[in-house]
């Protein structure tokens, strides 16, 4: 059993579209639970959508909040092979606590100055979690990137610095993200996986965070 937890504090660096990616993804190999532990409810909204669609193949979605997450999360973890949990995007005894559950915490940022100093602070945070739950894994994805600039290069630059394990697997700003999350679906089932390098990004980005390649 992994729980993975999907966490930064800063908004809008497609935290939710990464956590129900990740955890539809994982329900394709054992049953998989997803907790929207984010007070906007986005990963619940998504699941809902997906309920009134076609789609095969869905975690089992729960809201949890606060010390909750922790609290009533590990015990229903224990019934699902995978648990993904999308924290709130803000510090809050909600993302502690996600942090405190989780085996391996999944950051997505993206490229500018304000996520920077959103990381800073972060990092803080998840260095505190590690005193009490040292055998945490992080993981830094790089996403909603514009591969016409060099902002990422110098992301990538400030991570190194602070000594991150960065996913070489780097999400560029797609309209097929938006337009997934919009029908309570993944990239690969929109449009009959019509954006291929979309695809590409998030069947890497598995292969890097579940098998390790």
């Amino acid at each position: 059993m992994t729980i993975y937890a999907v966490v930064n504090t800063k908004g809008g660096v497609g935290k939710t579209t990464t956590a129900v990616h990740l955890a539809t993804m994982l329900a394709k190999s054992g049953k998989s639970l997803l907790i929207d532990g984010d007070p906007q409810a986005s990963a619940a909204s998504w699941a809902a959508w997906r309920r009134d669609t076609e789609h095969e193949t869905s975690p089992t979605t729960t809201c949890l909040t606060g010390k909750a997450i922790l609290s009533e999360g590990k015990g229903l973890a224990s019934g699902f092979a995978h648990t993904v949990v999308d924290a709130g995007g803000r510090d809050s005894a909600g993302l502690r606590a996600a942090l405190l559950l989780a085996n391996v915490a999944i950051i997505p940022v993206g490229a500018s100055n304000l996520d920077a100093a959103a990381m800073t602070d972060l990092l803080e945070i998840v260095e505190l979690a590690k005193e009490y739950n040292p055998d945490l894994i992080v993981k830094v994805l790089m996403t909603r990137i514009d591969p016409r600039t060099k902002d990422a290069g110098d992301m990538l630059a400030f991570l190194a610095e602070q000594k991150l394990s960065v996913l070489r697997t780097t999400v560029c700003e797609r309209v097929a993200y938006r337009r997934a999350t919009g029908e309570g679906a993944i990239v690969h089932e929109v449009a009959k996986g019509k954006d291929k390098s979309a695809i590409e990004e998030m069947n890497n980005f598995y292969d890097e965070v579940v098998n390790g390649n």
